[in-house]
């Protein structure tokens, strides 16, 4: 699914927006509403990200929304399963389980493989797992027809950048920045040329994360990347507006904000 839709909007001269929820928080049944919300506000693939207790990859803000799904309950397997929920609502998009390897090594990579596939998710993608380590999880995401979604970093070089995408399929994830999940204000410098490279190389659509957080910024990441991955706008979004105003209002202002960025995929 997730190759096709790279196809289709490669002939529409578009990226693929990517939107970052965080599974339950504040709740599960809060996270299927937000899911069906940025579907609809034009989300191409939305990543579904499992709590965990040590986010080393992650800035404060989604460090704060990770403990309180976990303190909510929240399990790699009960955000599996919501994704099934949505699917039985209609909701088509591609799916892509984003977890560190603890919660799927705890479980068993075959266990999680299988109820991904069960429930309707697309891919995975394990944040902390190195190109080397990564056998075990490709060897089950194949076996059960799933994409695995490999990482870049801006520091890897280019034919460490090829190997990895060899690894994968679906896309390559590109770390845009060196560092930690987070809002910032403006791409790195040389942001183009590197993407460039990157893309020349990568057997795989890339999509660039880790810092883009307003239209501008993914109109202009919209130019060099195949994907726009905005994740900790949209997570403090929904909870300092479900906060202040209440979930109607944050559903809402969610919707605003992802159609923005959605318009702004067009090259």
């Amino acid at each position: 699914m997730i190759s096709e839709l790279f196809n289709k909007l490669s002939a529409q001269n578009r990226a693929a927006l990517v939107a970052f929820v965080s599974c339950g928080d504040p709740s599960l049944d809060f996270t299927k509403k937000l899911v069906k919300t940025v579907c609809r506000a034009g989300a191409d693939i939305v990543e579904l990200g499992v709590p965990f207790s040590d986010p080393m990859a992650d800035g404060a803000v989604i460090q704060a929304s990770s403990q309180r799904a976990l303190a909510a309950g929240t399990t790699i397997l009960s955000a599996i399963e919501m994704a099934g929920d949505l699917r039985k609502d209609g909701i088509d998009k591609p799916f892509v389980l984003f977890s560190y390897f603890n919660p799927i090594f705890k479980l068993g990579v075959g266990k999680i493989a299988a109820k991904c596939k069960e429930n309707g998710i697309d891919a995975l993608l394990v944040v902390d797992v190195p190109l080397e380590e990564s056998g075990q999880i490709t060897s089950a995401t194949k076996e059960f027809g799933l994409d695995f979604i490999p990482l870049a970093a801006p520091t890897s070089p280019l034919d460490r950048v090829e190997n990895i995408s060899k690894s994968g399929s679906g896309f390559l994830y590109y770390v845009t920045v060196a560092g930690v999940t987070g809002v910032r204000d403006s791409l790195p410098e040389h942001f183009a040329r590197r993407l460039a490279d990157v893309r020349r190389v990568s057997k795989l659509p890339v999509a660039a994360g880790f810092g883009i957080s307003n239209p501008q910024m993914a109109r202009l990441a919209a130019e060099s990347a195949d994907a726009v991955v905005v994740g900790s706008r949209l997570v403090s979004l929904a909870h300092e507006t479900l906060l202040k105003e209440g979930e109607p209002a944050a559903l809402e202002a969610v919707s605003a904000f992802v159609k923005s960025l959605s318009e702004s995929m067009c090259r």
